[in-house]
């Protein structure tokens, strides 16, 4: 499927701030699976952009604008060509981390003996295999915890539900889910970690579009996603950006602004399919 993306984030102040730092991960990476057509990032001001690669292997885009700033307005857009290939991750330069690091505990994805109860349940329902484990997994957040849509703090910025907070109201935005489905798969042993990125649907809502799963290491095959908001694995209309240990290390955007001055932000996410 070929896809053409725009995502705009705009944060307009109450008052002129003197200097705004942004850091983004809004460009996705070629890899076999995934064929990156075109991307470009557009960016109001005057500044100078650093691109650099994390140590997960994720596009990063660093920048400051000086002020006196009424808006700082950023555009990443650009066409991406995706594979179906039932969510198994094929020929990700990525992998330049030691899988036992992504059995590591975050404050969003803790190992408490709540979700250690719902992960044993998902291995009683299962075969028992990784695999099988992983997707009955998934089918138990989706059938147990309501989705529901991507909250502010995660479409500009940091969320960091912890899991068993998500288990305790059983609902949850799409990294929440994802938190969740992480916790549980390390604490079968499984390493696991957080991926952000786009999804085409034929109704998306203006952030409809932002889309947040999980990756799980599978002998034999490889990473593979599970989407449990969604109850499915990638297809060929999602397009990745980015990996973590949770949404913290992968967020589309982070921001810090001199002064403290208040804004409102706003994000508006289209994917059309071409």
């Amino acid at each position: 499927m070929r896809l053409r993306i725009r995502h705009d984030i705009v944060a307009r102040y109450d008052e002129p701030v003197m200097l705004a730092s942004r850091s983004l991960h809004l460009c996705p990476r070629t890899f076999d699976g995934q064929y990156v057509r075109g991307w470009h990032l557009d960016i109001t001001g005057d500044c100078r952009q650093a691109r650099t690669s994390d140590a997960f292997g994720n596009i990063v885009h660093d920048f400051a604008v000086e002020g006196p700033l009424d808006e700082v307005a950023i555009a990443a857009e650009g066409e991406v060509e995706v594979d179906d290939t039932t969510g198994v991750l094929q020929g990700a330069p990525l992998d330049r981390i030691p899988p036992a690091v992504f059995l590591r505990e975050t404050r969003a994805t803790s190992r408490t003996s709540t979700v250690m109860s719902f992960a044993d349940k998902a291995k009683t329902l299962s075969d028992g295999e990784p695999l099988d484990l992983c997707h009955t997994l998934m089918h138990l957040i989706y059938e147990e915890v309501e989705a529901l849509t991507a909250d502010p703090t995660e479409l500009c910025g940091v969320r960091e539900v912890a899991a068993d907070t998500v288990l305790a109201e059983a609902r949850g935005t799409p990294a929440d889910l994802a938190h969740l489905f992480i916790a549980a798969a390390r604490g079968l042993s499984l390493p696991a970690r957080f991926v952000s990125g786009y999804v085409w649907q034929e109704d998306a809502t203006a952030t409809g579009a932002l889309a947040s799963w999980a990756e799980a290491l599978i002998p034999g095959l490889g990473w593979v996603g599970f989407d449990a908001g969604n109850d499915t694995c990638p297809t060929d209309a999602y397009v990745r950006v980015a990996s973590a240990l949770d949404q913290s290390g992968a967020a589309w955007i982070r921001m810090a602004d001199r002064g403290g001055v208040s804004a409102s932000v706003t994000v508006t996410v289209a994917a059309d399919r071409l």
